[in-house]
């Protein structure tokens, strides 16, 4: 950006077209963003920003702010509340619904933080922290005694800037081009954004004064296309120890990461419902898929542990994602696997399909999350 559109810069901020004083677990929320005629969105610069408060009740507690012993995931900080989040504009219609979001965000984090990364303000506004222990303090918010010796409560905030198409951008994207956007986003299930040993059913989280915020300059009325990424979502599961998965989407893709849980960490109050977890007893994963200009079918068997984790580091880090390695995946306890394709593959023309050969069965089930990166232009 040039130093005088730089002078030039506006800053906004847009409440939820809906409007609550509390917005608590499965809430829509509407957000807009509309820059005006002879303005562009800068890119990458788009940001929810909300106050959490973390609630404990039952057990003595009526409703007041959570001890002890619950806390979100560190890796995932205040991008914990939101299950899913989706982009439209008023000229193109729905352009991304990213779904299972946090996994995710869990996946990017895991792969590209280290424990100093965590202490940069850009992480750190987000509620992402090198330990459990910290995010526990986190969700507790913060006590300050006045004068008087009374403890007044104030509540943790976040600015988060949310993995979306809006934020993957290689250029500032003109209103000209879509009109108003609107990023929709639901509010996650208390027992997939809290965890903790005295987390239970009658805990829960609030999210107060949600807001989002944006840069816009002028249109400088360049002729070339703005390219973003998005990402397309598909849930499955392991009931046996060959697992065969089948799928198409509806977009050209560069590439497929995929992460996974047991069932019966998943949603379940206690445990971290965005943790990467391994699978028991995994023995090779083979990728088949038709080339796009050869029609020709494509099979790739990988059973080595190292080559399995870097190639789920190439699948993300075309994403927008340049800092992820597997020596980082690796020591923050994170597993996965994935491929990045040799060319786009259409794949609502062509299905992909992923066989696995583990011990899972049908006694300790395990859920998989893919999640296939494309690119779209306007």
């Amino acid at each position: 950006m040039s130093s005088d559109l730089q002078q030039r810069v506006l800053y906004h901020s847009s409440d939820p077209v809906s409007t609550q004083s509390v917005y608590n677990q499965f809430n829509s929320v509407d957000l807009v963003i509309s820059v005006g005629e002879g303005r562009s969105l800068v890119e990458n610069s788009v940001r929810i920003n909300a106050d959490l408060r973390v609630l404990a009740s039952g057990a003595g507690d009526t409703g007041v702010v959570t001890t002890e012993k619950r806390c979100f995931n560190p890796n995932v900080g205040g991008h914990s509340f939101f299950s899913n989040i989706s982009v439209k504009t008023q000229n193109q219609g729905n352009i991304e619904n990213s779904q299972n979001y946090c996994r995710m965000v869990s996946q990017d984090s895991v792969a590209s933080l280290n424990e100093l990364d965590m202490l940069n303000s850009s992480n750190q506004c987000e509620l992402k922290c090198s330990t459990q222990d910290i995010a526990t303090d986190l969700a507790q918010g913060f006590n300050p005694i006045i004068g008087t010796g009374t403890v007044v409560p104030v509540d943790s905030d976040f600015s988060i800037r949310p993995l979306i198409c809006l934020n993957k951008m290689d250029r500032d994207l003109p209103f000209d081009k879509t009109g108003i956007i609107t990023v929709s986003a639901n509010l996650a299930r208390n027992m997939d954004a809290i965890y903790g040993p005295l987390q239970d059913s009658n805990s829960s989280y609030e999210l107060r004064n949600i807001r989002l915020s944006y840069k816009s300059i002028p249109d400088p009325k360049l002729p070339d296309p703005v390219n973003m990424k998005v990402v397309h979502n598909v849930k499955s599961n392991m009931l046996s120890g060959t697992t065969t998965i089948s799928v198409n989407v509806p977009a050209v893709c560069d590439s497929v990461a995929m992460n996974f849980i047991p069932v019966a960490h998943d949603s379940v109050q206690v445990f971290d419902s965005y943790k990467l977890e391994n699978i028991k007893g995994f023995n090779e994963v083979q990728f088949q898929m038709n080339e796009s200009t050869s029609n020709s079918l494509i099979t790739y068997v990988l059973s080595d542990q190292t080559e399995i984790l870097q190639r789920f580091i190439d699948a993300i880090r075309d994403t927008s994602h340049n800092q992820v390695s597997s020596d980082k995946f690796r020591a923050n306890g994170g597993w996965g696997m994935g491929l990045k394709f040799d060319e786009p593959i259409d794949l609502s023309q062509n299905r992909m399909t992923v066989q696995i050969q583990s011990a899972v069965n049908n006694i300790y089930p395990v859920n998989v999350y893919m999640y296939f990166f494309a690119s779209i232009s306007m």
